[in-house]
């Protein structure tokens, strides 16, 4: 600021707005198979440390990283609902993490319609920013 220039406590009579810049939310996914059955998990934890749980029972049997990319997608649609983009994603699959970046190349036919539904959601993908959530257990652990 210039020297020249005075300070002062009056304001104008007008509404001051202040904003204030939350943290992003952060997004951990998880997918699970066996033979007992397939899940997917998602938490969300809010910029004030609320931590919004969900799980889900998939109907149809499918295989690890399936599921692992069912409980990303799953997840990435309730953000979008909460508006909550963007959005910090952790993810323990570093195969999905990756392919779901574009940084791994798809080789695995049953995974092919969960990338081509990545490239439609590209403008969603880079509004995220997803990777393997080891770093981060490591540092809480």
């Amino acid at each position: 600021m210039p020297v020249e220039w005075e300070l002062s406590d009056d304001l104008p009579d007008e509404d001051v707005l202040v904003i204030e810049v939350m943290p992003h939310w952060k997004m951990y996914f998880d997918g699970a198979s066996h033979k007992e059955g397939v899940g997917a998990g998602v938490v969300f934890v809010t910029s004030e440390g609320e931590v919004l749980p969900y799980s889900f029972t998939l109907t149809q049997y499918c295989s690890n990283n399936v599921a692992e990319y069912q409980a990303l997608i799953l997840g990435l649609e309730i953000a979008v609902d909460a508006k909550q983009l963007p959005l910090k994603v952790y993810g323990d699959s570093q195969l999905v993490v990756n392919q779901f970046l574009g940084l791994y190349e798809v080789k695995k036919p049953e995974l092919l319609p969960y990338h081509k539904l990545r490239k439609k959601t590209n403008r969603m993908a880079r509004r995220c920013r997803t990777r393997a959530s080891t770093e981060e257990r490591q540092q809480t652990s």
